[in-house]
């Protein structure tokens, strides 16, 4: 785990890009081994031996196979140096991509006096800005009387797009997050540039086309099934969301009273959610006082333990935390003490040290391991030794005998079992004005969603790292348990037993799920066509695009936008100078 994505401090950055380099050249090293390539290629190219092999150990030899080949195994002395000059110069172009991001994020704060200006938000968001008042040193703040805090945290940006009546405040929120990283020493837009042409320029070493091939090689789907599918999803889409926008706009005519109200960007998210409080009688902040963090944690364990049969306990001091709001928690069979995995939670923003968004990360796979030589690599050594004697010590080698077989599989057997350990990561509120930290439905959603993940890696039935949790598993396939979990939210059973008003421990009304329920198709075609956009552009980004062209990655989101959103794209939109996912993280070419 980076721990810098959850704790960033200038010393800790300091550190990682000093470490950064040795690391890179040390997993190049690794991964360009043909002594350890030729080794386990025979192992697939030998029938007697390929054959004897179960499933899985034979998914972990394909599976290696391609990643030593992607990782230039194969290539010539010059190619090989420049691939491995790229690889360290896009690991650091990476690492500045997310730290900008948090940086740029981090310098926007509006401390607001006056309590007009901030009318119509919830009174969770205030509560919530006078803490960070507080913070800030005004030891004074109070959500009632100020003074208030806000920052560019997401959190932050949707209370305010979506609650304040202030449309100038509206505004300038909506273009600060629309721009974080695009100007000064935080703009990412030369990053992307390079990144994009390195990325580029590594998968033509590798010879592929262009890197979206290379990446689709770890894939269940192809290029043209996804990009083919995704143009489906346009058409179905579009005319869905035209639909809702026209619906939307005629509400906000008809409430304001202003029969020519053109929505501007800043205005779309502030009357839906007038909307549909009008269409579905329910408001956000009344929804929160029914979903404190505390009583979903518990609803979700308990669900846990009907489905799975497992027990999730608080583990205060099992394992070293980074921060004092971070818990962990261990895992275990139902009629079991003994922990067969753990898991940290680290739910609440903080911002200005803490990357957005929502994810688990691994930090111990379930597997065997043993962290001391093999018999077959202590006789290798002591062979080598014994060579180094003599005139002809690059002829060294190790004699297989049945007893060397059978001590490498006694070895095998005996390894010690490392328990899996995950890394639970969401940016929930935290608790502010005498409240427990209180979640809107789509917090609850994220929190299942992550979870599945989270279960994912630490139920795993391999005792091979390679093969254990999420390792390995295709990307675009990687999501299906965690997208199952979080349909629980909506299952009325599940729901009651996470919904209780936190003061009076009051039910939800029933009128509230049947409302909550239809909630879940509510501008989905919006939804859908935003993400849309982003899929497409990332795919042209990582196919077609030329980074030697005229034609900007900012152009290209914006030319997609254009065609699948159903309003014009904002002219000002720097939206990639943010987008972690493929230029931070792990899902380049395939955020589809």
């Amino acid at each position: 785990m980076r721990i810098q994505s959850v704790v960033d401090t200038p010393e800790r950055r300091k550190a990682v890009d000093a470490i950064t380099p040795s690391r890179v050249a040390f997993e190049l090293h690794l991964g360009q081994s043909k002594p350890i390539y030729n080794a386990v290629k025979q192992l697939k190219d030998t029938s007697v031996i390929w054959q004897k092999l179960n499933p899985t150990q034979q998914r972990i030899v394909t599976i290696t196979l391609k990643d030593y080949e992607n990782s230039g195994v194969g290539l010539p002395e010059d190619k090989k140096k420049r691939f491995n000059a790229i690889s360290d110069q896009l690991s650091q172009l990476t690492t500045n991509f997310s730290s900008n991001v948090l940086d740029s994020t981090m310098a926007f704060k509006l401390l607001v006096t006056n309590k007009s200006e901030l009318d119509g938000l919830e009174e969770t968001t205030l509560a919530v800005a006078a803490e960070k008042a507080k913070d800030a040193g005004h030891p004074s703040a109070t959500a009632e009387s100020g003074p208030w805090l806000l920052t560019l945290d997401y959190n932050t940006y949707v209370a305010v797009l979506s609650f304040a009546k202030n449309r100038d405040l509206r505004k300038n929120f909506y273009i600060a997050y629309r721009s974080i990283a695009s100007s000064g020493k935080s703009d990412n837009t030369g990053i992307i540039n390079q990144i994009l042409a390195l990325r580029k320029e590594l998968a033509v070493i590798l010879g592929y086309k262009n890197y979206a091939e290379e990446k689709f090689t770890y894939k269940m789907a192809t290029f043209n099934s996804a990009s083919s599918l995704m143009e489906q999803l346009i058409n179905d889409s579009r005319a869905v969301a035209v639909e809702e926008n026209a619906q939307v706009t005629q509400f906000a005519r008809n409430v304001s009273e202003d029969k020519g109200l053109e929505l501007k960007w800043w205005d779309i998210a502030y009357w839906s959610e007038r909307q549909k409080e009008h269409l579905f009688h329910i408001k956000q902040e009344r929804l929160r006082e029914y979903l404190p963090l505390p009583l979903v944690i518990k609803g979700l364990f308990q669900l846990a333990h009907k489905l799975y049969g497992i027990n999730v306990q608080l583990a205060s001091g099992a394992l070293p935390v980074w921060h004092k709001d971070v818990q962990v928690y261990a895992v275990s069979d139902a009629n079991s003490t003994k922990p067969f995995a753990y898991f940290y939670a680290d739910l609440f923003a903080r911002p200005g040290s803490k990357q957005g968004g929502a994810w688990v990360q691994p930090l111990w796979d379930a597997a065997k391991y043993w962290r001391a030589p093999s018999p077959a690599a202590a006789a290798a050594k002591a062979t080598k030794a014994a060579a180094s004697n003599s005139t002809n010590s690059r002829t060294a080698s190790v004699i297989w005998t049945p007893s060397l077989a059978k001590a490498e599989s006694d070895w095998l057997n005996s390894a010690p079992y490392q328990l899996p350990i995950a890394v639970l990561i969401s940016n929930q509120n935290p608790p502010a004005g005498g409240k427990p930290s209180l979640m809107s439905l789509n917090d609850a959603g994220t929190l299942f969603h992550e979870f599945g993940h989270a279960l994912q890696h630490m139920l795993s039935k391999s005792k091979q790292g390679l093969t254990s949790g999420m390792r390995n598993i295709e990307w675009d396939a990687v999501e299906t348990p965690s997208q199952m979990q979080e349909k629980w939210v909506y299952d009325k059973n599940m729901f009651n037993s996470i919904a209780r008003h936190w003061n009076t421990n009051e039910s939800v009304p029933s009128w509230m799920f049947d409302a909550i329920k239809s909630l879940k198709t509510y501008r989905q075609g919006n939804a859908f066509s935003y993400q849309l956009t982003l899929a497409m552009t990332d795919l042209i980004l990582h196919s077609s695009y030329d980074p030697r062209g005229k034609v900007t990655p900012t152009q290209i989101q914006q030319q997609q936008s254009a065609r699948i959103m159903p309003y014009k794209p904002y002219p000002g939109d720097r939206q990639l100078n943010n987008f972690g996912h493929i230029f931070g993280g792990g899902y380049a070419a395939g955020y589809y």
